[in-house]
């Protein structure tokens, strides 16, 4: 009798596990489904003739499902040509972890229903149309590594709360026109980021100086925006940063000496539309040997060219067009043996013949 009762119990379990797995599965093929039939746009046919209701949506074209659950984990369906809206219902794909719809023509607003999406790694909607802010929601996924909305119409603030997200690796918003200013406290909780790009957009105000806690980052692009103010010597403290990109901005004071502490950087670039002022810092411990690009063009540097500059074998460009350098181009410049491109112009140079450097 006991093993009867068991036996029961197992096959109604069963039962119940069959009928939720079901019904969920169901939920993910609606959610797809709503998702193609906002699709305007697809000149290759690709969700047309193969996202069909005769087929498991596990085998659709883009679709990437768990072997456990047969849920869908991943939705790529980048540089397919694809135009329209991203449907709401997206937010009913509970176990996505990677969402990739980048180079397509997808246009209108970013659904606030993504938010829902707490397993999600990777979200890539770059080249696309999309327009509207960035839904704060977004703020929720405490699981988010990555997030690239680069080259849109998107506007607007950035979210304060995605710069809570701890586990977030990338972050790329360029090429918007987003506005608004950057929190002063913006990386306080980022231990992990390693990007973060957004040039090309109209955020002003001051770079905070707390960029100096984003300890792992390998790239900070702000370029061509609206900051003001100098540039925070605690950007010094990023020991594994790689490329700063500070270009076309409205920035002044000096370039702080303690950015040439670290020593891994391959590119600074804060020329063009800043007003940065000094003489040019002296690097007398020579830390900076990687450094490939310096570019420094149409500023307020001046004195003479310091001879720790000499001391980068690893450059290949050199920019200070457009300053108030003086005295003699040091003969040394020959030996950087690297040089591809060497910018001098319109500076109060001496004493040498300027047609040989351009």
């Amino acid at each position: 009798m006991g093993n009867n009762v068991i036996f029961t119990l197992l096959t109604i379990l069963y039962f119940f596990i069959y009928v939720v797995t079901s019904l969920n599965s169901s939920t993910d093929e609606y959610a797809l489904l709503a998702f193609k039939y906002q699709i305007t746009s697809d000149p290759n046919k690709i969700l047309a003739k193969n996202w069909s209701q005769g087929t498991s949506f596990c085998n659709w074209i883009g679709i990437t499902c768990g072997t456990r659950h047969q849920r869908v984990r991943g939705l790529n369906l980048a540089n397919m040509g694809l135009g329209g809206t991203i449907a709401k219902e997206i937010g009913r794909l509970s176990f996505l972890r990677s969402l990739v719809i980048s180079n397509n023509n997808f246009h209108g607003f970013i659904p606030d229903e993504m938010g829902k999406l707490s397993q999600l790694r990777e979200i890539e909607m770059q080249y696309n149309e999309l327009s509207g802010n960035i839904p704060t929601s977004l703020g929720f996924l405490e699981n988010l590594q990555k997030l690239n909305l680069s080259y849109n119409g998107l506007i607007g603030d950035i979210p304060y709360m995605i710069f809570n997200l701890s586990s977030l690796v990338e972050s790329s918003f360029g090429s918007n026109s987003l506005s608004g200013s950057l929190h002063t406290d913006i990386c306080y909780n980022l231990p992990k980021l390693e990007m973060l790009r957004i040039s090309k957009n109209q955020i002003s105000g001051n770079i905070p100086p707390s960029l100096g806690k984003c300890t792992n980052l390998k790239l900070l692009s702000l370029s061509y925006n609206n900051f003001a103010g100098s540039i925070p010597m605690e950007i010094g403290n990023l020991s594994k940063l790689e490329i700063l990109n500070l270009a076309q901005n409205n920035l002044i004071g000096d370039l702080p000496s303690t950015i040439f502490n670290i020593t891994s950087l391959l590119q600074i670039s804060v020329g063009v539309g800043n007003k940065i002022s000094g003489k040019f810092p002296e690097d007398p411990c020579n830390r900076a040997t990687m450094l490939e690009t310096l570019q420094i063009s149409h500023n307020k540097f001046h004195g003479e060219i310091p001879p720790s500059l000499l001391q980068y074998h690893a450059l290949q460009n050199l920019d200070i067009t457009g300053n108030e350098f003086t005295g003699n181009i040091p003969n040394e410049i020959g030996n950087l043996s690297t040089l591809q491109g060497l910018y001098l112009g319109i500076n109060g140079l001496s004493d040498c013949d300027l047609d040989g450097y351009h």
